[in-house]
């Protein structure tokens, strides 16, 4: 019998972890959108070893995963070159620029042999670094040029990629609003909480946030905003912050000295926030940067009431129902977030937003798909 996997067309997915940060999701979906298709064959490549906190599968395609080894940091796209020359691929993507800037130089050297070469920019870099570090991505940056297509977040990404990218690739800039999975999420969030989770949620409305708990989150902000709420306003709500990170123990500790433990509930990592956005009374994201914030549209899939944000990234003002601050502070946050909360539920705004920015059409578009605007 012949092996129908011969006649498929192959896609290589780059990733260096598999983790569940912004950029590792929208790879995921790209990879089960294509695994989808009965003429696709993909491949999520990963840099580092295997972990096991492994990316959440969004349906039941099969994706081959082949790894690499160590921690997946710098110099870890090395261990891609003997995966990347037994294969001849249709499509080969990637979000991180440091795969990015290898990919492009392999293609040309001929290490990568595929017939279309996608690199998406996971964040404006050069909004969050300065000194050496900005000076490497800037060199990163100058062996773009053999991508078939370059995807920026928003109009904002592209206006500042023009300044660090070689001229030569201007012609290939597209920008393609991130994807959500809103079906999957629908279905992941009806699973029932915790009898904590629910006592919590129970006792007084919820404010969720949800983010790796890093200095450029500013998680802090988000218990300054639940403490201008206590004093300019007499309901009393809780703040839920979902997430892991290094900033962990210093946050408890802030909110003991605020007075606030009682009404932060720190839940460390979830493999499954959506229960939690579905049950709070508002979503809240305190970022300085992001390059566009996948989080505010998992919270717009669960249905969340309204969402405050600060002003981080391009285009937010495209998403219907959204309340984006004034300033990046705990006291205009907190006068946004009461603006929402009196306001009602905003969520019917939000279906059209979902429907544009499926999967399925995001990755038509990578694969130079005309699809309506």
């Amino acid at each position: 019998m012949p092996d129908s996997s011969a006649c498929k067309k192959l896609a290589l997915v780059a990733i260096p972890l598999e983790l569940t940060g912004g950029a590792e999701t929208v790879l995921n979906l790209v990879a089960h959108e294509l695994a989808s298709r009965s003429e696709w064959d993909v491949e999520i490549a990963v840099l580092g070893r295997q972990l096991k906190e492994q990316i959440v599968e969004p349906n039941g395609n099969g994706v081959r995963f082949s790894y690499g080894y160590g921690g997946g940091k710098i110099l870890s796209e090395f261990f891609l070159v003997p995966r990347l020359v037994q294969r001849r691929y249709d499509l080969v993507f990637s979000s991180h620029t440091r795969v990015n800037s290898f990919l492009a130089a392999a293609r040309t050297f001929g290490v990568v042999r595929t017939s279309r070469l996608v690199a998406r920019e996971s964040t404006v870099l050069l909004d969050r670094f300065t000194g050496v570090r900005a000076l490497a991505y800037r060199m990163l940056y100058s062996t773009y040029g053999s991508q078939d297509m370059i995807v920026a977040q928003t109009d904002y990404m592209k206006s500042k990629l023009i300044n660090v990218l070689p001229q030569r690739v201007f012609g290939k800039l597209s920008v393609i609003p991130n994807p959500v999975d809103a079906e999957f999420i629908a279905v992941r969030s009806v699973d029932k909480l915790t009898e904590q989770d629910a006592k919590i949620f129970a006792e007084r409305p919820q404010i969720v946030w949800c983010g790796r708990l890093i200095d450029v989150k500013r998680p802090k902000i988000a218990i300054d905003v639940l403490a201008e709420l206590r004093k300019n306003n007499a309901r009393d709500f809780g703040l839920t912050m979902i997430g892991s990170g290094p900033m962990d123990a210093e946050l408890r500790v802030y909110a003991r000295e605020l007075g606030l433990a009682s009404h932060v509930n720190l839940t460390g990592h979830r493999d499954n926030p959506f229960p939690l956005f579905c049950a709070a009374r508002a979503g809240l994201l305190t970022s300085i940067s992001e390059g566009f914030p996948n989080v505010i549209l998992e919270m717009m899939a669960c249905g969340v009431p309204g969402i405050v944000t600060t002003p981080c990234a391009g285009d937010l003002h495209l998403l219907p129902g959204i309340e984006i601050a004034a300033e990046f502070g705990a006291a205009e946050l907190a006068s946004a977030l009461m603006r929402v909360i009196e306001t009602g539920d905003r969520s019917s705004h939000y279906s059209k937003a979902l429907t544009l920015r499926s999967p399925r059409a995001f990755v038509d578009r990578l694969l130079g798909k005309d699809c309506p605007a």
